[in-house]
């Protein structure tokens, strides 16, 4: 059987959930925001289900009106996803872009970092996937740009990050050579050290 997740909290009990409204922020691409409580959308679900509070009717809103939304989780985690089309450089050739999906923000900054996860199992044996997608501030589609694959504990792991790290020439030395912490498992690390040098380059 396969299958594919939204979330890195699939074990969260996201088919739960999914039913469960939730406190969350609705933040619109004017930068209004709306405090209310929602459901955690499937992956191509086209519109948001959310209420005021718990007397309230349910309401839609489309997925394209919505920036980010916020769900404050069990123990206080925060989950941000993002209605976001994509390019995959693994699945498909480079000109082919995939239809808008929600996805999860791991790292937000002048480089933004999302992830889906994918998993299958057969019998005993178990895959998962993690697909990690890259977005500058100017740009409209993000782009996969690593992914990490965990198979009966074992690891493999990829990143094609090409050129896009040429304005951070270290960086992208330190990728393309392979350095110890600059390989696809690090991909968090390294679009936060990105980030932090960017904010150091004055703006004109």
């Amino acid at each position: 059987m396969n299958y594919r997740l939204v979330f890195v909290f699939i074990f969260f009990c996201v088919s739960v959930q999914a039913q469960t409204f939730l406190n969350a922020v609705i933040y619109l691409h004017d930068d209004t925001q709306i405090d209310c409580l929602a459901r955690l959308p499937a992956m191509y679900e086209k519109t948001i289900r959310f209420k005021m509070d718990n007397n309230s009717k349910t309401q839609k809103m489309n997925s394209k009106d919505i920036k980010t939304v916020r769900y404050i989780l069990r123990g206080g985690k925060i989950l941000e996803i993002e209605y976001l089309r994509y390019i995959s450089f693994f699945e498909t050739s480079m000109q082919d872009v995939f239809a808008a999906e929600w996805i999860e923000v791991l790292v937000r900054g002048p480089m933004m970092l999302y992830v889906t996860q994918e998993a299958s199992r057969s019998g005993q044996r178990k895959t998962v996937i993690y697909h990690y997608y890259v977005k500058r501030e100017n740009e409209e589609i993000a782009t996969e740009i690593a992914y990490v694959r965990y198979k009966n504990d074992f690891l493999i792991y990829r990143m094609e990050a090409g050129d896009y790290f040429a304005n951070a020439p270290e960086i992208e030395k330190k990728i393309k050579s392979r350095e110890e912490g600059y390989t696809a498992k690090d991909i968090v690390n390294i679009v936060k050290e990105y980030n932090t040098f960017q904010e150091t380059i004055p703006k004109l």
